[in-house]
């Protein structure tokens, strides 16, 4: 009794050991090894490669196992794998009796499990101790891990010649295909090289590894995997030469998912075909710039209703003299015009403006910024979609200021504006002149965000990622958010960027594409260093970007000559943009406008309109230009003061500020002013305002500053209405204008005669002369 007592512990304590043994968990990971890092396109086409730290063509794991290799691997190293328990018994005798025979090891009887065990243990030295220590770690890897897990640790680790490990680097090294795409002939090439990986691999004893691949098809012909036609078929393929290069697509992209994700398997939502063809034709254009100095080009194409990432160009292949390897895409650069349509699209969303309204383009001047058109002329007034078409940029210098720097900070922020990490009186105005720098990446993501506000019954993430398999991205969490304007106010926004000029429309339109529906607005920064264009069909967003990576600025470097081009090849290409813009209706409202300025109609308007806003434009404001003057018999204006109530005509007016009307009247024929005063009522009119300083024929001396730099005059008007703006002209030049305090700052040292002209809002008038005379002490 006690014997078999003892005897029951001494196996219970057998068998524990043996279940500790193959239970205690594995070393992780088993294979401690770096891996290559790689990229892929939405259909798992390969764009390029890093190699591992180790020096070693070794691309991360794959989920799935491609059958036809697998079949073909087991069919040639382990035909019982799916069976044994780790080892093939049958195999192990048949190998100890040819080992022994010959006096050394010549066969190994392994099986797949064994042959991972070799792999993890380093691939040592075949010996009999060795061979020992490869069964158990066979039992063990059998006893935690699924079949299926063991044939993907082998498949990943496997070598196949040279210094490529693994079979999807193999696939692509050798055949330049992924390994689901392989046929059998090539899936047999490939599953004989783990086996005298040093030996034979393509390029080295081809004849040999031709017998061997030809040995193994007639296996697969024998199992019933292949028929007599499949088999000639694939026995007549051609074994490779050579290896072949890992393709170079999207290199910006690779470099900058291998600094901050080494080792990665990163499938993107680029497109193969699009990223080569973008690539070519972004190569091809930029040539045709280095003859005005300008190397370097970027582009991002944007597919809106995905949001997805198309194709990324960071740049060109100009040299590595030219920087070519800088990320254009990611750099920071000044946008010049490239936020008008953002704030043109915020201020209609809160019904701040109309589209058709009179935006002020004259002479402005504020805490010292003094903005210019780009032609430097001044229009006087524009309607708010011409505005922006034409990109002045007065009229929205003036709109920032309405709408406020603070609020459009804050907006643009919210949409996804990262690089405006400053507070927004850090910009101020400039904001809107390409005072804070973008990315083409930004920029992009902006337009995204505008085209998407189409759909108000779409979620929208927080950023596009360019990653398909986001648990790879860290950073990625893009929650879903609502849009950040209404349809309305968007697709109002898209048709105003319609109607911008194309370029070369003097050479003819016809080479752009201009079939295609396309919202676009270009942007060139200060001193023409950079020249963007970014245009919205109803599937992409294009945006490019031309210049110098190193800042250098170039004469003629201008969005709509040199940016724009490109853009529109892209869309060409692309397609996308056959249909318009469909207008949301249940967004908008239907009100009555004026015709000639655009806000809304009074009973003074003579020519009402209808048209559609957004239904959220609460704040229109009333026609102010329009309204009721009464004349004399001659037609001059008259008041109650200095004429007979009975003998007064009434007559419909637009009245435009003076300082608008001055240059509006210029570039618009039909405007005519109101009518001059009657005499009789000059007088009371001037009334209103009065020179203080200085009087009339004063003459005045301009004194130099302590410093020596030349000094100013300060003019002062007082005006009876302290709402009153006042208009400064010196000389017929338009100085600004003053509100509150009417003092301005004259500047002239020419001697002599000037005439001083003051005007305010309601067409009341002051001129008189001054001198200059000559400061004897400077």
């Amino acid at each position: 009794m006690h014997k078999k007592i003892t005897k029951w512990i001494i196996a219970g304590s057998i068998l524990l050991g043996i279940l500790l043994f193959l239970f205690w968990p594995l070393q992780k990971p088993i294979f401690d090894k770096p891996f290559a890092t790689v990229l892929l396109d939405k259909d798992k086409q390969l764009l390029g490669a890093v190699l591992a730290k180790d020096e070693i063509w070794r691309f991360p794991p794959q989920k799935d196992i491609p059958e036809r290799f697998a079949t073909a691997l087991i069919t040639y190293e382990d035909e019982y794998f799916y069976s044994h328990p780790g080892i093939n018994p049958v195999a192990i005798v048949k190998a100890m009796r040819e080992n022994i025979r010959q006096g050394r090891i010549v066969r190994g009887g392994s099986t797949l499990s064994m042959q991972l065990a070799r792999l993890a243990d380093g691939n040592r030295d075949r010996t009999w101790r060795q061979k020992v220590k490869e069964i158990l770690m066979a039992f063990r890897f059998e006893a935690q891990l699924s079949k299926k897990e063991i044939l993907a640790l082998y498949i990943t680790h496997a070598p196949f010649g040279s210094n490529i490990e693994g079979l999807t680097a193999a696939s692509w090294r050798y055949f330049g295909r992924a390994p689901e795409a392989l046929s059998w002939g090539e899936a047999a090439t490939l599953a004989v090289l783990p086996n005298q990986p040093a030996m034979i691999y393509p390029g080295r004893n081809t004849d040999y590894l031709k017998k061997k691949r030809d040995f193994l098809l007639q296996k697969l012909k024998n199992a019933g995997y292949l028929d007599e036609t499949g088999l000639k078929l694939a026995k007549s393929e051609e074994i490779p030469q050579s290896q072949q290069p890992f393709p170079k697509i999207a290199q910006h992209l690779l470099f900058d998912f291998h600094a901050k994700q080494p080792g990665k398997l990163l499938q993107t939502s680029l497109d193969w075909y699009k990223q080569e063809r973008i690539s070519e034709i972004a190569n091809q254009y930029s040539r045709t710039l280095e003859a005005n100095q300008i190397h370097n080009a970027a582009v991002l194409v944007l597919d809106w209703r995905k949001e997805e990432v198309v194709a990324y160009v960071g740049n060109v292949s100009t040299g590595e003299e030219h920087h070519q390897n800088v990320d254009i895409v990611r750099s920071l650069r000044s946008p010049g015009s490239l936020l008008k349509p953002l704030l043109y699209a915020h201020a209609i969303d809160k019904g701040m403006i109309s589209p058709w309204q009179l935006l002020p383009d004259i002479p402005i001047f504020y805490e010292g910024f003094s903005p210019k058109n780009f032609d430097h002329n001044y229009y006087g007034a524009v309607k708010a979609d011409r505005a922006l078409a034409r990109s002045l940029n007065i009229p929205f210098v003036d709109l920032l200021r309405d709408y406020g720097y603070y609020p459009f900070h804050q907006d643009l922020k919210t949409m996804g504006f990262k690089s405006l990490n400053k507070p927004a009186s850090h910009y101020g105005l400039s904001l809107i002149l390409g005072g804070a720098e973008i990315s083409l990446w930004e920029a992009g993501g902006l337009y995204v965000k505008l085209a998407r506000s189409l759909y108000p019954e779409w979620k929208s993430k927080k950023e596009i990622n360019v990653l398909k398999n986001f648990a790879a991205n860290k950073e990625n969490k893009s929650e879903q958010q609502k849009h950040p304007l209404s349809a309305g106010s968007a697709w109002l926004t898209l048709k105003a960027m319609k109607e911008v000029a194309r370029p070369g429309e003097e050479a003819g339109w016809e080479q752009f594409g201009s079939s295609q529906n396309i919202a676009w607005k270009t942007g060139t920064s200060f001193g023409f260093r950079d020249a963007w264009a970014l245009g919205i069909n109803q599937q992409y967003v294009v945006a490019v970007w031309t210049g110098n990576a190193d800042g250098e600025g170039r004469p003629g470097l201008i969005g709509s000559r040199t940016a724009a081009p490109l853009m529109f090849q892209l869309f060409d290409l692309l397609k996308g943009g056959e249909k318009d813009f469909k207008m949301p209706l249940k967004g908008m409202k239907v009100q009555d406008f004026c015709q000639e300025t655009g806000y809304l109609a009074t009973v003074d308007c003579p020519h009402p309109i209808k048209n559609y806003v957004n239904i959220g434009a609460q704040l229109l404001e009333a026609c102010p230009y329009h309204r009721q003057i009464f004349t004399d018999q001659e037609g001059k204006r008259v008041n109650s003061d200095c004429y007979p109530v009975s003998k007064m005509k009434k007559q419909l007016v637009m009245m435009l500020p003076p300082a608008q009307a001055r240059f509006y009247k210029k570039y618009n024929t039909a405007y005519t002013e109101p009518p001059e005063w009657n005499n009789n009522c000059l007088k009371s009119k001037n009334a209103s305002m009065e020179m203080i300083y200085p009087r009339q024929s004063t003459k005045i001396i301009i004194p130099k500053e302590i410093s020596g730099d030349k000094g100013r005059a300060i003019f002062e008007v007082a005006h009876q209405s302290s709402q009153a703006i006042v208009y400064w002209y010196l000389d017929d030049l338009y100085l600004g204008s003053t509100e509150g305090t009417h003092q301005m700052e004259i500047d002239t040292d020419q001697e002599g005669q000037h005439k001083l002209y003051l005007a305010d809002s309601e067409g009341e008038y002051l001129s008189f002369t001054f001198e200059v005379a000559n400061n004897k002490s400077s």
